[in-house]
């Protein structure tokens, strides 16, 4: 049967994955952590953004009820 790239490449990640330690998976997820993981930090502009921005409901008319007893359960 012939495989793709794609399918070749997943089935050799996927033996690097069963073959690795414990003491492996826990180096990898160490050095991931110290390669993603940043303090958390706050942008100036976006404390400012936040503090003018206030939410404001959306104050629309409802639409007229235009069904024959004009108290239908959607509409009211």
């Amino acid at each position: 049967m012939d495989c793709e790239p794609d399918q070749i490449l997943l089935a050799r990640v996927v033996a690097a994955i069963a073959d690795r330690t414990d003491a492996q998976g826990a180096a990898l997820a160490a050095a991931l952590a110290a390669r993603w993981s940043s303090p958390d930090r706050h942008d100036p502009l976006a404390v400012e953004w936040l503090r003018r921005w206030s939410p404001r409901p959306a104050h629309l008319p409802p639409p007229a009820c235009t069904c024959a007893d004009g108290h239908c359960p959607i509409c009211n």
